[in-house]
């Protein structure tokens, strides 16, 4: 979702790796928790996060090539790019859901620079999202 691959390549790519999945089970929780795209039906906001969740809420970060606390440059987190990006492609849908108005406040208080530097970041990283 944050990398905005489309859901249905998310489906197939995830029908097609469990031997277990069962369409009508996996494709409505894929479509409605990890890609939002049941327009808010099961879960009540999109599951989105940084980087910075991902450190809090896990090892993950640990080893990681990657800087978690970088929003773009070199060994930036594509997390962090991608999240703001994220938010910023679907501001019109999502900023008045109550549970992610203060995301965008935060996104409104950084400087047009900072933003441009982010979103370039996402850019290029989605150009090169399978070599991550």
């Amino acid at each position: 979702m944050l990398a905005g691959v489309q859901p249905d390549e998310v489906d197939t790519w995830y029908l097609g790796i469990y031997i277990d999945a069962i369409q009508w089970v996996e494709i409505t929780n894929t479509r409605g928790m990890s890609q939002y795209a049941d327009g808010g039906i099961i879960a009540t906001k999109p599951y989105v996060s940084s980087a910075n969740y991902v450190n809090s809420m896990s090892d993950y970060c640990v080893d990681c090539h990657y800087d978690y606390r970088t929003r773009y440059g070199h060994r930036a987190c594509p997390f962090n790019s991608f999240y703001w990006d994220f938010l910023a492609r679907h501001r019109q849908k999502l900023e008045k859901n109550q549970r992610v108005a203060m995301m965008y406040r935060t996104w409104d208080r950084k400087d047009d620079g900072e933003k441009e530097k982010i979103l370039k970041q996402a850019k290029t990283y989605k150009k090169i999202l399978n070599d991550l």
